[in-house]
């Protein structure tokens, strides 16, 4: 087996909206970049169970399952949504 590239996991298309944000899970912290793809990234049902057994905690703390990771969308406030391909409102590419 050879070295893994990791953009085999992508979809063909790589368009993508991107933004900033915050963590989904206390203490919500906005410190994310956001990366929206325009064709979806899909996962096999086995994957997203294997996922779902990851752990929130750190070592030597109670172990809490990574589950309910999400909360309700959030205003956009003042945050500038981009695309990395030409979009009807723009004149050029971002």
């Amino acid at each position: 087996m050879g070295p893994f590239d990791p953009s085999s996991l992508l979809p063909a298309c790589r368009d993508y909206w991107t933004y900033p944000g915050s963590l989904t899970t206390p203490p919500l912290t906005e410190s994310v970049t956001w990366i929206i793809q325009k064709e979806p990234v899909e996962v096999a049902p086995g994957q997203l169970s294997a996922f779902r057994t990851l752990l929130f905690s750190a070592l030597g703390e109670e172990e809490k399952v990574m589950v309910n990771n999400c909360r309700p969308l959030q205003p956009l406030m003042n945050r500038k949504v981009r695309a990395s391909f030409q979009t009807a409102n723009e004149d050029t590419r971002s």
